[in-house]
């Protein structure tokens, strides 16, 4: 089912909407996962940047639904056995001009030509790529370009930062853009923060162009991840991260206590929450990001709070939401904990 995102969107008056519009994808500025949204006499056509200046319009923030491919935009154009149409899929991710897919096995003999429909539907879209499945301990997507440019490194801009990355090397969801900007804006100043799993960079540097933290140390194990997030550093000017290789449950103990933890590792972030909180200043907040069925989610509040009771601590969620579906019984959920005393 489709989810509520907020986002930054430009308002433009009707009669200017086609032309805006067109800049906007030129421009790799239009969020296409979104639908556009008319309001009285005005669009509001949702962003991946604030960086919109020239175009004199004014830039508000709004709740968009998430937007399932039309068959008349996608669907239709695919030459694929009519029996099969219905199984083409109306959602899928992008990063930067990089369009990912799932296929159902029915439609794999025909990945080409869907992939062909979709980058057709959506000229801005410089590669579409088939998503095989995850492979290897660092869980990154095996891809198969299926349409457009062999090329899968590029540029995902939000909320004004611009990141470098390549799907096929690294984990990246591009649909946490308003996670990354939400923790950003707890952030206090002069905190120290602790992102266990950064992959490129997304929540480091989003809070260290948009906060003023201390110093963020930005922890992942993937060679490729800490290459990119180094790139990105440099590219954002975000020299309050600092990106450390290695396995987090050993690095984070050569590291001082911190102020706030980012846990994004949703199959299995909690199996490191004890040594999240080891480090964790009181009145500090773990953010953890968790996949279950939602029938589960009461369970798994209650065996955090009783992992955290048996190592003579309390902890209180603070926040709860239901960030997106996984599957048609599990979502992934983000929690925001805060170590509160001693038992």
């Amino acid at each position: 089912m489709p989810f509520t995102v907020r986002s930054l969107c430009l308002k433009v008056p009707k009669g200017e909407g086609e032309s805006v519009r067109k800049i906007l994808l030129e421009s790799g500025l239009l969020d296409i996962s979104l639908k556009v949204r008319r309001v009285d006499d005005h669009i509001l056509f949702p962003l991946l940047s604030p960086e919109v200046g020239r175009l004199g319009h004014e830039v508000l923030e709004e709740d968009f639904m998430e937007r399932s491919v039309a068959e008349a935009d996608f669907a239709r154009l695919a030459h694929v056995p009519e029996q099969l149409r219905d199984l083409i899929p109306s959602s899928f991710d992008v990063i930067g001009d990089v369009a990912i897919m799932k296929l159902p096995e029915e439609l794999l003999p025909y990945s080409k030509e869907v992939g062909g429909a979709l980058k057709q539907a959506f000229p801005r879209l410089r590669t579409i790529a088939l998503d095989k499945g995850v492979k290897g301990e660092l869980r990154v997507r095996d891809l198969e370009v299926i349409a457009g440019d062999e090329v899968l490194e590029t540029v995902h801009t939000e909320y004004g930062i611009k990141l470098l990355v390549d799907p096929s090397k690294v984990y990246f969801n591009p649909r946490l853009a308003n996670e990354h900007m939400r923790v950003a804006s707890l952030v206090h100043d002069d905190e120290v923060v602790l992102d266990m799993f950064a992959g490129v960079g997304p929540f480091a540097i989003m809070i260290a162009r948009h906060a003023n933290p201390s110093i963020i140390y930005a922890v992942d194990l993937n060679a490729d991840a800490i290459s990119y997030m180094r790139r990105n550093i440099e590219l954002n000017k975000a020299d309050k991260v600092m990106a450390i290789e290695g396995d987090a449950r050993e690095v984070i103990f050569d590291l001082p206590n911190v102020d706030r933890i980012v846990m994004n590792l949703p199959h299995s972030a909690m199996d490191f929450f004890p040594d999240a909180l080891i480090k964790l200043n009181f009145g500090g907040t773990i953010h953890l990001y968790h996949i279950c069925e939602r029938d589960d989610i009461g369970q798994v509040l209650d065996e955090l709070l009783t992992r955290a009771r048996g190592m003579g601590v309390m902890v209180e969620l603070v926040r709860q939401e239901e960030l997106k579906t996984y599957s048609p019984s599990m979502s992934v959920y983000s929690l925001d904990l805060v170590l509160s005393k001693w038992c």
